[in-house]
């Protein structure tokens, strides 16, 4: 019982902090399990989405729905069997509802991107897309030498310029990798809080029925003690008096011996 109010109150002050990995860090293996099958999602789908690259996706998580059982069950054994059940249906709902859908949303158009390197041109024409960048740059290098109100004369200026413009996909690339990682371990850890959250509300619920339990317990202890000790002391009472009254019986008895002897 102490373990679960130091975990609610761990999971109530941690802050601004990231969220802690909440059972055992399902979602981020879940999501993790997505990023390893998402270069078997056919290019078609990819590219349009829909109902069929959610199928995709909800079909890897439902191979992981025993796993989230297990889980849910190891990491709250305090919880009842019905309490349980429940709570594994709001964060299979979190997963189905939210997760899969805001997964969706991030990795097909990065996945359309990672399929084209990141180039604007289709693939037959990477290298004239790389040109154009590389001739952008010895335009802006030459107009920067030109332009009087900047202060670079220097002609070596427009060699960089050329080479930044030539490596403008390389640099969209890594960009774009970032920012999707990023984007990756926010929604992980939203969905750890969600979680949390929820895994916060029916521990304190349990707790809560623990404590009301315990005090009607008590309660019904305390209304039976003064009866119990009520009788004890009558049936004190009752022997005192009964040995009493045998002692002055023993006393009369003889008192009338002594009274027979002397006559």
């Amino acid at each position: 019982m102490k373990a679960t109010f130091g975990r609610i109150l761990a999971l109530l002050a941690r802050g601004d902090d990231p969220a802690p990995p909440a059972f055992d860090g399902f979602l981020d293996s879940l999501l993790q399990k997505f990023e390893n099958c998402r270069p078997g999602l056919p290019d078609g789908v990819a590219a349009l989405g829909g109902e069929a690259a959610a199928r995709f996706f909800t079909d890897l998580y439902e191979a992981e729905r025993a796993r989230l059982k297990d889980v849910v069950r190891q990491s709250e054994p305090l919880l009842a069997a019905d309490a349980h059940e429940e709570l594994f249906r709001k964060v299979d709902e979190l997963v189905r509802n939210v997760v899969i859908p805001a997964y969706l949303r991030l990795a097909l158009p990065y996945t359309a991107r990672e399929r084209n390197d990141f180039y604007f041109a289709p693939g037959p024409f990477h290298w004239a897309e790389r040109l154009a960048w590389g001739a952008a740059g010895i335009a802006l290098g030459a107009f920067v030498v030109w332009a009087p109100f900047i202060p670079i004369s220097a002609k070596e200026f427009i060699f960089p310029m050329m080479v930044g413009g030539l490596l403008v996909p390389n640099l969209r690339r890594f960009l774009s990798m970032r920012r999707f990682e990023r984007e990756i371990n926010g929604l992980v850890d939203r969905g750890d809080r969600e979680i949390g959250r929820i895994d916060t509300a029916y521990l304190t619920a349990g707790t809560e029925s623990a404590a009301v339990s315990g005090s009607l317990n008590a309660a019904e202890e305390a209304d039976l003690l003064p009866e119990s000790i009520a009788t004890g002391r009558g049936a004190t009472d009752v022997s005192a008096a009964e040995g009493r009254g045998s002692v002055a019986n023993r006393g009369a008895a003889a008192q009338g011996g002594t009274k027979e002897g002397a006559s």
